[in-house]
């Protein structure tokens, strides 16, 4: 079964006979922009999500065995707010249900990815988009006392991030110039639609991933581990 948080707070509880993409051999679900994902390894769903300014916090109990991914949008609102684009509603939700199935802060580890200046490229700032969303993520980690292993943050082009069982971790750069313009526009349209909202802090770009599998629909490169 694998537990799945929707753009507008609700949870889905889904079972793996429905996961049939595969992305390097793995079963895999893909996580669009304001959703989250928790499974365990016994499950062999892996999870993927691409990512531009928006930011993914993945948890791993190494205890239990069970993995979580989110993917959000922007860090924080003014208002309570069930909505799953909100990174600190999403999180917080995703942990949740990862204390359901036995989980413990203890025996958990953090990693964290995406916030790349994607809409800024050669005019980047400390306040950028992406460098607001990492330090949500970053100061989230260090204030609830989650131990941060890794990151792979910041740059100017999206990325393809893979989360298999054992909190293995696979991340592809995106580098075809048709991509980056999609999650360009994509975030471009965003941030026209939240600066319109009162009720938002701070905003971020959202990016839906492309429905194929989409490593093959890159030019080969390397895929790192971090």
């Amino acid at each position: 079964m694998i537990v799945i948080g929707h753009k507008d707070g609700g949870i889905e509880k889904a079972s793996i006979s429905r996961f049939t993409q595969k992305t390097k051999g793995f079963n895999t679900h893909t996580i669009i922009g304001g959703e989250f994902a928790v499974g365990k390894d016994l499950d062999n769903i892996a999870f993927k999500t691409l990512l531009g300014s928006c930011v993914a916090i993945m948890f791993y109990d190494n205890v239990q065995k069970v993995k979580g991914m989110n993917h959000f949008l922007l860090p924080t609102s003014n208002s309570t707010n069930d909505d799953m684009k909100y990174g600190l509603y999403s999180v917080e939700a995703m942990l949740n249900e990862m204390y359901k199935l036995g989980c413990s802060k203890g025996n958990m580890s953090a990693k964290i990815s995406g916030g790349a200046d994607i809409m800024q490229l050669n005019n980047v700032s400390i306040n950028s988009i992406g460098h607001r969303n990492v330090e949500f993520a970053k100061d989230f980690c260090k204030s609830e006392g989650f131990n941060l292993i890794s990151e792979h943050t910041r740059g100017e082009h999206g990325r393809l991030i893979l989360l298999a069982d054992t909190f293995e971790t696979f991340i592809k750069v995106t580098q075809k110039s048709e991509t980056d313009t999609k999650i360009l526009n994509e975030e471009k349209a965003l941030q026209t639609e939240i600066t319109k909202s009162p009720v938002i802090k701070e905003y971020v770009g959202g990016v839906d991933l492309f429905g194929d599998d989409t490593p093959t629909a890159e030019p080969e490169m390397e895929i790192e581990l971090f």
